[in-house]
């Protein structure tokens, strides 16, 4: 049983990790893209940087939240 619990737990670690990481990539491919100061500065201004953050909240805290819920079971 316990077992079971070790297994999810893993699992939804590395898929929050590979959440990250594809976030990461999805912002280091935009940065290249951008030449000017110009463009720099209005990526900076742009909401698309907020939703980066944004999507690693919500991945850590679903992972968070899975991983309390499994520890609580665990526990009691």
């Amino acid at each position: 049983m316990y077992s079971t619990y070790y297994i999810i737990v893993i699992v939804v670690c590395l898929a929050a990790l590979i959440g990250t990481i594809l976030v990461a990539r999805n912002m280091i491919r935009e940065e290249s893209e951008e030449t000017s100061v110009e463009e720099e500065l209005s990526s900076l201004k742009s909401e698309e940087k907020s939703s980066s953050i944004r999507l690693l909240t919500i991945i850590y805290s679903i992972t968070f939240t899975i991983t309390i819920i499994l520890i609580w079971i665990f526990i009691f």
